[in-house]
């Protein structure tokens, strides 16, 4: 049986040349030649599944199980072929991978390591029964206009898995086969049977002939067979491919991939453009079904071509002619099922092109347009299973995309539209449940019959989401087979993967875990669905969100019922009792209440009264098995995490929150039950903790007589007592935990009651219901206190705010009296620099004057009794260099001492050792003895930081006191080797002298410079022997040196002094000898020159060129005569040499000691005579004084000789 079912008994009607021969084995018997086979029956059972052909039966087989698919399938779901790779379809004919070695190693490359560089190619390898090859069905004219839906329900799986864009003939042919024209012959009827075949379509018809050589291109009787062959077969050249059998198969078999994807890319372009020319002839008001085919057809065809852009613009074009369908109650199926498809598609190639807010727009406008759109043909439940898959396959499509690196935020991301999903199949699953019941009354009945009615005369439905034969009963009997919780919990799962990823997700998070556990008891996965109520139970009560920890309750009781969860049991049986949002109930509160105390006894809790039968006993056998065991059952609740029907409130008796060591103080703690029924308990026990350190902690309980009884609605008060101990000191004391004990230790089952008090932060603590206020103390009370160290009580008598001198070794006192009411002992004083100083010298201390170099002092004092003193002395000191007279340095230091002792005290019949501290600060002040002061200055009293080589410079130095009387017994001045000095002195001012702070001493000294440094350098050290004016300080003298003057040595080849009067008269001529010294072991030449004066008359020289050998002198004398009284500038010596550098030095350090001005009487004052006989005198060696003012009004008297030059008359 093939395709035809005429063909099995086909014979030759007409006779006539050739018509009679089988154009494969030359038989004349039963030869074919119907669809223009001319072959004999066993050459066409032969070569049957080479030419295309294949069962009828098969292929009715398999329409009719795509028909039954897309009849009985649900609205909701997405057919695979809209989801699969479009892959464009190549189908292999004549290969024979089972018996040919060659052609499996084709098949082989061909299929194989298929990357993704490879062109995106599916291969079928077809034999006799494999693929269909039904030609195109002819449409009359009327059909296109007469359209009946929009979409085959098998259009998609035809084009991708039936109808190939290229026929590939696979041929073993060589170019020297001595039976080419046979082959050659048979090869042409092949080609012509498949043409026959794919009669009305326009794949393309590729041949390969595979060789067993590699023939050149140049080869002319290959050339000359291949035009033969595409000849005889009627075959364009293009179509013709050679694959000769070599090493390099793969990189032939690639070529002819590409070959191939050529020709599927011209097939699919051919369609396209009978699409668009039948598109462009519709009317796009009257053939809008057309259009909307047209279009998809476009789009799945271009996204075959791999042409995503294209495909989108035309999906686009399809979903908006379906948008203006006019929704009539017939259509409307029909027009969401096509929409669904539509926008899987673009939002599919929307992500595909990274426009993820593209996407989502449009799911969203998809969304709200058919969200309320429903018809007679389906149920409610079918509705919400469309708008879950349409959510569901929305967030497939996103997940994939941010799993190929799609940035998501916490607002948006495949979380959401996965949970949505599982909201409309938990609405599905609700709204199947309330048609079920509807559904079983009589109205069922006649449904169903009327269904027999219209299923035995309804055809099958050839479009999607067309409903003919719908009926309620059927769609109720699908969906009940249906296991919705399942895809619920996958839903749930997917939604949670992705909050978990958002930290800001929180809430939604749990909430999806309370849903996930309501799933999980549909399913009967009690396990599960106790652990998500758990995990969910904890956050929720911490954001007071009560409606759904009051929704987790219930059911969570249940799961831990049946699987008998004690601890578990007991938790959710006290939240429940709580009267925020617990059990309202009155009688289900005392059975609530009941069912713990029998458990605490160690009888079964009663199962609720809705329970179910069978649940029920599968959980009493669980609770006998665990209540029959020897040992004893713990159930240990950590009620703090929880909101039971308890309130617990307490704190310390100490509103300061300090405590003492050896004082005890009291806790108080206060319950409340809110429970319908007494609470019998065996003990309430507090656990307190020192520091956080867990061993310091102990544990204090009510006397077990007690055995508080907790009425409802009354508040009990528990006192506990605790003392510190010396241990505890600096630390602090604070109650960890508060536990209630119910049951005996001896029964079944021993349940406590523990709140976790560490982690409350606020003053005192509550751990009571959510979102109630507890029962407030009389005065709010901390929940820890500090423990500090017993306080000392000693006198300390010892000075503060004295002055320490710098280098003085300063007796201190300290006097410590006992004011215990016992002995101590172990007193100890220590002695330290305070951490606060502001001391930058560093203080030591000592027992003696010898030894005081240490950075701090222990003294050990003797026991004192009560009421008894105790006298301790040391040393301070504190050393500092000076480098500089002109620094002046007040430090204010901090003295810190530290009194140690122990005593012994008895507290509540116990001896109890305290170690007391006492500190005391001292402040007191750190100054210098003096402070010295000095400079330089040239013999005309003008200041100099450069001193110049055998220049005669005055060393200045001034000490001034400070506020603490000092003794100053002795000075000794040391200059440098630079410098010599000119005088010596004895220095007796400063012999024996006692400064303060309104003394001050000066000395002055001349001296020489006889080398030049590089660098500045200290002139003199000036060393003080002194001590305090006091007797308090010790007896020894101190030495202290200073540095005095830090200036630069240069040297200079000239230096010029110059010897005048201390006055002249006018009109009367006195002398001026300048004298000229070369201070160099070289000749120098200079010239020099004197200024004119309008004030005065001078003889002598003005201009001349001088030489100076080696360290000699040169005077010049001039006589002047005064012209104008008053201080005027005397002439000016200018000294110029060739060299700029030396000329620059003349000027600058050569006639620092050359006064500039003399002072002129005028002609008739008064002066004495000998003082005029003095000036009067030129011709004989004279002496007189220059008087020179120096700095701070002091004088100096410096005798200075000359010889005047001798002149006649």
């Amino acid at each position: 049986m093939v395709l035809n079912n005429k063909l099995t008994y086909s014979h030759p009607r007409k006779y006539g040349p050739g018509s009679r021969k089988c154009r494969v084995c030359s038989s004349h018997h039963g030869v074919i030649r119907k669809y223009n086979l001319h072959m004999c029956r066993r050459c066409f059972r032969e070569y049957a599944a080479d030419i295309g052909f294949k069962k009828n039966v098969i292929v009715l087989f398999e329409m009719m199980a795509v028909q039954h698919f897309f009849h009985g399938m649900d609205i909701s779901e997405l057919p695979p072929e809209l989801s699969c790779p479009t892959l464009q379809l190549i189908v292999l004919l004549g290969l024979d991978v089972r018996n040919n070695l060659a052609h499996k190693n084709i098949w082989e490359a061909l299929m194989m390591n298929r990357r993704p560089d490879r062109p995106p190619l599916n291969f079928q390898l077809v034999s006799g029964d494999s693929h269909d090859l039904t030609t195109m069905r002819t449409k009359e004219p009327s059909q296109e206009a007469a359209v009946k839906g929009i979409l085959k329900i098998d259009w998609m799986a035809k084009h991708l898995h039936r109808v190939p864009a290229v026929l590939v003939l696979f041929v073993d042919l060589d170019w020297n086969s001595p039976f080419w024209n046979e082959k050659l012959s048979e090869c042409a009827s092949k080609i012509q049977s498949i043409r026959h075949s794919f009669y009305g379509r326009n794949p393309y018809l590729a041949l390969v002939l595979v060789q067993s050589f590699v023939t050149l291109p140049t080869d002319e009787l290959a050339t000359q067979k291949a035009a033969e062959l595409c000849s005889s077969c009627e075959l364009s050249s293009k179509l013709l491919f050679i694959l000769p059998q070599s090493e390099h198969l793969f990189g032939y078999v690639v070529r002819l991939e590409f070959a191939f994807y050529d020709l599927a890319q011209n097939y699919y372009q051919n369609e396209l453009k009978l699409l668009k020319s039948k598109k462009e002839a519709l009317s796009r008001t009257v053939s809008q079904r057309l259009y909307v085919r047209y279009s998809f057809k476009q789009g799945f065809f271009s996204e075959l071509r791999q042409d995503a852009h294209s495909a989108l613009k035309y999906y686009k074009q399809a979903y908006q002619m379906l948008l203006e369908i006019e929704p009539v109650d017939a259509a409307v199926t029909e027009l969401k099922v096509i929409g669904g498809y539509l926008t899987y598609k673009i939002c599919r190639l929307y992500f595909k092109h990274i426009a993820s807010s593209e996407s989502m727009s449009h799911f969203q406008k998809h969304i709200e347009y058919f969200r309320n759109k429903t018809s007679k043909l389906e149920a409610e439940f079918e509705h919400s299973a469309w708008l879950s898959k349409q959510y569901s396959f929305f967030a497939e499509l996103f997940d994939a995309a941010v799993q190929s690196g799609l940035t998501t935020s916490s607002a948006e991301h495949p979380g959401f539209y996965y949970q949505t999903a599982a909201d409309y199949m938990i609405r599905r699953q609700r709204e199947f449940e309330l048609s079920s019941k509807d559904g079983e009354d009589e109205t069922r009945k006649a449904e169903e019959a009327e269904e027999q009615i219209s299923t035995a005369t309804t055809t099958v439905v050839g479009y999607c989401g067309q409903r003919m034969g719908w009926s309620l009963s059927s769609a109720i009997d699908s969906e009940g087979r249906f296991d919705h919780s399942s895809v619920a919990v996958g839903l749930l799962c997917n939604a949670m993967a992705h909050f978990k990823n958002y930290p800001r997700s929180v809430r939604s998070r749990h909430c999806l875990l309370v849903r996930l556990g309501m799933q999980y008891v549909r399913q009967g996965r009690l396990e599960q669905a106790l652990q998500a109520f758990l995990q969910a139970l904890g956050p929720l009560r911490r954001a007071r969100w009560t409606s759904l920890v009051s929704a987790c309750l219930a059911p969570a009781l249940r799961c831990a019922h049946a699987l008998a969860r004690p601890k578990e049991y007991v938790a959710l049986v006290l939240e429940l009792l709580n009267v925020e949002y617990g059990v309202r109930e009155p009688a289900r509160r005392v059975q609530l209440q009941r069912n713990l105390l029998a458990l605490s006894s160690g009888a079964v809790p009663e199962p609720d009264e809705g329970a179910d039968r069978a649940e029920s006993d599968a959980a009493l056998m669980a609770w006998q098995r665990l209540l029959l065991d020897s040992t004893t059952t713990f159930v240990p609740v950590a009620a703090g995490d929880i909101n039971a029907g308890l309130t617990v409130t307490g704190g310390f008796c100490s509103p300061e929150g300090m405590a003492v060591v050896a004082a005890p103080t009291t806790f108080q703690l206060r319950l409340k039950s809110d429970l319908p029924e007494p609470l019998q308990l065996t003990k309430v026990s507090v656990q307190f903790v020192a520091g956080n350190d867990p061993a310091q902690s102990w544990t204090l309980d009510t006397p077990v007589e007690q055995r508080p009884l907790l009425q409802p609605n009354t508040t009990h008060l528990f006192e506990f007592y605790i003392c510190p101990r010396p241990e505890h000191a600096g630390g602090e004391i604070h109650a960890t935990s508060i536990t209630l004990h119910i049951g005996q230790s001896t029964s079944k089952v021993y349940i406590t009651l523990m709140w976790d008090v560490q982690s409350v932060l606020s003053v005192g603590f509550c751990v009571s219901n959510l979102g109630r206020k507890a029962a407030k103390l009389p005065v709010e009370l901390p929940k820890r206190i500090k423990v500090l160290p017993k306080p000392p009580k000693l006198a300390v008598v010892c000075d503060d705010g004295f002055a320490v001198l710098i280098g003085e070794k300063y007796l201190y006192r300290v006097t410590v009296e006992n004011l215990e009411n016992a002995p101590i002992s172990k007193l100890k004083l220590k002695v330290f620099e305070s951490a606060n100083s502001r001391c930058q010298h560093g203080i030591k201390f000592g027992y003696n004057i010898e030894q005081c170099d240490g950075a701090a002092l222990s003294l050990e004092l003797d026991s004192l009794m009560p009421n008894c003193k105790a006298t301790s002395v040391f040393y301070i000191t504190m050393e500092k260099t000076v480098d500089n007279v002109s620094m002046h340095m007040q430090v204010d230091p901090c003295l810190l001492s530290v009194i140690t002792y122990e005593v012994t005290l008895n507290v509540e019949n116990m001896d109890m050792s305290c170690n007391c501290t006492l500190d005391r600060t001292v402040s007191f002040s750190s100054i210098m003895p003096f402070v010295v002061e000095s400079y330089m200055c040239t013999t005309m009293g003008q200041r100099v930081n450069e001193l110049v080589v055998k220049e005669d410079v005055l060393l200045w130095m001034h000490v001034r006191g400070v506020s603490v009387p000092t003794l100053i017994c002795s000075c000794t001045l040391h200059l440098c080797d630079k410098v010599h000095m000119n005088n010596p002195i004895d220095y007796q001012t400063f012999d024996n002298a006692v400064i303060d702070s309104d003394t001050s001493l000066s000395e002055i000294c001349s001296v020489r410079p006889v080398g030049a440094t590089t660098e500045p350098v200290s002139i003199a050290h000036a060393t003080f022997c002194w001590k305090r004016w006091n007797e308090t300080s010790s007896s020894e003298m101190i030495s202290t040196s200073f540095s005095l003057c830090n200036v630069n040595i240069v040297s200079c080849p000239v230096i010029v002094s110059c010897v005048v009067p201390s006055f002249g008269v006018m009109y009367r001529p006195f002398v001026v000898k300048y004298t000229i010294e070369n201070t160099t072991e070289k000749t120098v030449q200079l010239e020099a020159t004197f200024e004119s004066s309008e004030r005065f008359m001078f003889s002598g020289m003005k201009k001349d060129l001088l030489k100076l050998t080696r360290l000699s002198k040169l005077e010049i004398i001039l006589n002047v005569l005064p012209l104008i009284d008053g201080f005027s500038t005397l002439p000016r010596l200018q000294l110029l040499s060739s060299s700029e550098a030396v000329t620059s030095s003349l000027k600058q350090y050569s006639q620092r000691n050359v006064p500039l001005t003399i002072l002129i009487t005028p002609k008739d004052s008064t002066v004495s005579s000998s003082q005029d006989s003095k000036i009067a005198l030129q011709d004989a060696e004279s002496y007189f004084s220059v008087q020179m003012v120096c700095a701070y009004g002091c004088f100096v008297n410096a005798t200075v000789s000359f010889q005047p030059k001798k002149t006649s008359h």
